[in-house]
Formats: structure tokens, C-alpha cells, sequence
């Protein structure tokens, strides 16, 4: 069965560390205090102001005891440039062993994209089972085939390298719309440093920017080329950043 889906997906399927635990490790290793002491200690604007301080002083180090894993489902394509991104862990599906012959294939491709061409490689692909292991078969599946994987990185990795790299205008839509999923899970794990991160988001990269017309917000207009090609994302929390004016 061939079927042709427009977004990739992304589902948060675990997390590790938080913004609170950042916040007691000050208290531990910087005033002495014991772990349950320092447990104790985190009022919410305690940790608001330690999470910016730290944020501010580019002492990022400390959020990589904070990270979250994922599946994410997209295009070949997709996939390649996405694991180039090496301070993170992959655990990628296998067209070497899967068999799309005895399950569902999927291929992710923007609207508007040719089906019939998908359909035509996907024949080729059944043809080439009659005489060929999956191994070899997969050789004539096109970049558009999606892919399942596993995806695990720190809070420094997805928000202070990724984002400003891939949820940029100038990344592909589709690895964008990826990263604009992902930045919305960070948003609701780690509210304090995703916000600092929203509101610097177009000067953390010179190249966030480019190409984005004159007067436009960048992330926004990046968002809407997604969506254009992509489908709408499934949440978008940064909106209550925007309705402050941040």
C-alpha cells in the first residue's frame, strides 16, 4: 500500500533533566548546600532568573543536563540532513530489512509534488522483490520514502544549535517544519530557556534571516512557508510569547 502524506511528524516520547534540576545544581555545587536542601529551594522565579542568568552569560554548558528524545518520521531527504547534526543520538529504520512489500509505505513530499512518479518507483520496488532481498530492493525507492527514527539531544544541542540552523528560512521547509515541531515540545519542557530562545532566535544565527523579505519576522515567515508545503504544525506555544510583543 502506497501512501502519500504531506507532514512529517514528530512525537516527544521521553525527556531528562529540567529547568528546576538546573536551578538546584546552583545551589549544590555553587552555596554548599545539600541535594535535598537545594531540591527544596526552587520557586518558580528562582529558576526564571537563574535559567536567564545563565542564559545571558553564555554559560550554556549547563543545559546539557536537560534533553528530551523523539521519534520523528520524514523523507530520506530529511533524514540525511538531519543526522549531520552529531551531538545528538540516532536509532533510524532499516530499508535494509524492512520489507515494503508487507507493510505500508509512506513517502512525505511537499503539496503539489507528482504522485504518479512515487507510485512508478514504488512498482519498481515490488518488481525488484520478486528477485531481490529488501537490501537491494530499496535501491530504487526515492528520496521521498519516509523514514522512522529515534532522535535524543540536550536542551544546548536542540535550542542553541538546531533551531537557529533548521527552523531558519533557509533550511529545507520539510527539516523545518521537523524543527519547528521539536521547538514546540522544547517550549513546554523547558518554558524559561525556549522563551529566551524564541525572543533571540534571529540574531543566534547571521544566517537566520537571509532571504526573508525586508520587514518580515523571520521565524514567522519561516513557519509560514512550512505550513505552506507542509501542512499546519500541530501546536505552536511561542503564541503567547508574540501576544507580549516578544
Amino acid at each position: 500500500m502506497v501512501l502519500v502524506v504531506e507532514s512529517p511528524r514528530v512525537l516527544l516520547v521521553g525527556s531528562w533533566g529540567s529547568e528546576s534540576l538546573v536551578s538546584a545544581f546552583t545551589d549544590a555545587l555553587y552555596r554548599g548546600a545539600s541535594w535535598e536542601e537545594a531540591l527544596k529551594a526552587q520557586a518558580p522565579d528562582v529558576v526564571a532568573r537563574r535559567i536567564s542568568a545563565f542564559y545571558r552569560q553564555g554559560h550554556w554548558s549547563v543545559f546539557e543536563f536537560m534533553g528530551a528524545q523523539f521519534l520523528v518520521e520524514c523523507s530520506r531527504a530529511c533524514h540525511t540532513q538531519l543526522i549531520r547534526h552529531r551531538l545528538a543520538s540516532y536509532w533510524s529504520e532499516s530499508q535494509r530489512y524492512v520489507d515494503y512489500t508487507k507493510r505500508e509505505i509512506r513517502f512525505i513530499v511537499p503539496k503539489g509534488f507528482p504522485v504518479e512518479i512515487l507510485q512508478r518507483a514504488y512498482g519498481d520496488y515490488v518488481k525488484l522483490r520478486d528477485v531481490y532481498k529488501p537490501e537491494y530492493a530499496r535501491m530504487a525507492l526515492p528520496n521521498a520514502t519516509a523514514v522512522l527514527f529515534a532522535v535524543q539531544m540536550n536542551a544546548r544541542e536542540l535550542l542553541l544549535n538546531f533551531a537557529p540552523l533548521r527552523c531558519a528560512y533557509t533550511a529545507q521547509a520539510e527539516i523545518r517544519h521537523v524543527c519547528w515541531q521539536m521547538f514546540a515540545h522544547a517550549y513546554k519542557l523547558w518554558p524559561n530557556l525556549a522563551r529566551l530562545v524564541w525572543e533571540d532566535l534571529p540574531t543566534l544565527h547571521r544566517d537566520f534571516c537571509t532571504k526573508v523579505p525586508k520587514g518580515e519576522d523571520c521565524r514567522l515567515y519561516a513557519i509560514k512557508d512550512a505550513e505552506e508545503k507542509h501542512g499546519p504544525l500541530p501546536e505552536k506555544p511561542w503564541v503567547e510569547a508574540l501576544a507580549y510583543g516578544r
